[in-house]
């Protein structure tokens, strides 16, 4: 009798250990399930952004159309076996805040590219995308299957922005649209045929992409080259303002307003190195054939004299209330 006792003492030790180890596993395998759809909602998220507001210009697919270096020359550039995550991230982000050729360690895109403009980022977003480029070797078979499949993907259009991260992607999409066609002129016509392509294709653009994005979206400045881009008193209201907040070295985000029952965004378009070509001293840093050109195609500009950061104008964006 006692040895079937310590029989079934026994065998109900081990089925309760059983469960309780199925109940562990189960817990385990729930753990890790949650974490990878986190992991993927964060990849896709990286994914969305890397469309709207990278792959104008960095498309892995452009060939020898191409008019900045692939995503994937980039990552070669930044990532060996012993630079860590945050050095990694930090240098892209450096970068992208200020597309200088200070910043730059790939000098070979930037002599046959020329710089990049600066864009409008959120820095989490600028966080996340160079988090996903150390995670990710963007260069392998997997990830072009991944990429292919979810450029396929309705999810790959976020649904729940903000009036101001909406904006904020519409403006970096038509500025890298713009400037993908702008440092193509630059390259096979120089200067002088960039000034060109800004009288001839750059509003064409502008409005294109707003019939794609559907919205209206206009390129304003209190100094035009082109009157049609001459701003208005509210406009130059906002471009003073941020004029003032960025010489007392303060945040200046871009602004978003509600007015005749649409959100409109206002954000600000800034000097760098290659706008000088264009916008700088006359003579110093204007050549004389480009200054010949503007004169020609623009007797009344006011859009010279301009340094490096300074705030040329706006993008203004009106888009319809949710």
């Amino acid at each position: 009798m006692k040895n079937l006792e310590n029989k079934l003492l026994l065998l109900s030790i081990v089925v309760s250990g059983f469960f309780i180890s199925c109940s562990q596993s189960e817990t385990k395998a729930e753990a890790a399930d949650v974490n990878d759809n986190e992991q993927t909602t964060t990849d896709n998220k990286a994914l969305a952004l890397l469309k709207t507001n990278c792959f104008n210009c960095h498309n892995p697919a452009m060939g020898e159309s191409r008019v900045a270096p692939p995503l994937f020359k980039i990552r070669e550039h930044y990532y060996d076996e012993e630079i860590t995550k945050e050095e990694f991230v930090a240098a892209i982000i450096n970068f992208i805040n200020n597309p200088t050729e200070e910043n730059s360690i790939m000098p070979g895109a930037v002599r046959n590219f020329g710089l990049m403009p600066k864009m409008s980022f959120k820095e989490e977003d600028i966080q996340l995308i160079a988090d996903y480029l150390y995670d990710n070797d963007v260069s392998s078979d997997e990830w072009y299957a991944k990429w292919e499949e979810f450029k396929k993907s309705p999810a790959s259009v976020p649904t729940d922005l903000s009036y101001e991260d909406l904006g904020r992607n519409i403006v970096n999409e038509t500025k890298s649209n713009i400037g993908k066609n702008l440092m193509k002129a630059v390259k096979e016509r120089g200067a002088a045929g960039a000034v060109e392509f800004c009288n001839t294709r750059a509003i064409p653009i502008t409005d294109s992409m707003a019939v794609v994005l559907n919205v209206k979206v206009k390129r304003v400045s209190d100094k035009p080259r082109n009157p049609i881009n001459t701003a208005n008193s509210e406009e130059i209201a906002y471009i003073e303002g941020w004029r003032k907040a960025k010489a007392n070295g303060e945040k200046y985000p871009p602004k978003v307003t509600e007015m005749e029952n649409k959100m409109v965004g206002y954000y600000p378009i800034e000097i760098n190195q290659t706008c000088l070509k264009c916008h700088g001293i006359p003579e110093k840093q204007i050549n004389t054939e480009t200054l010949a050109n503007i004169k020609k195609l623009y007797p009344n500009d006011k859009a010279i004299a301009y340094a490096e950061g300074d705030i040329r104008g706006i993008f203004v964006v009106e888009m319809d209330k949710k």
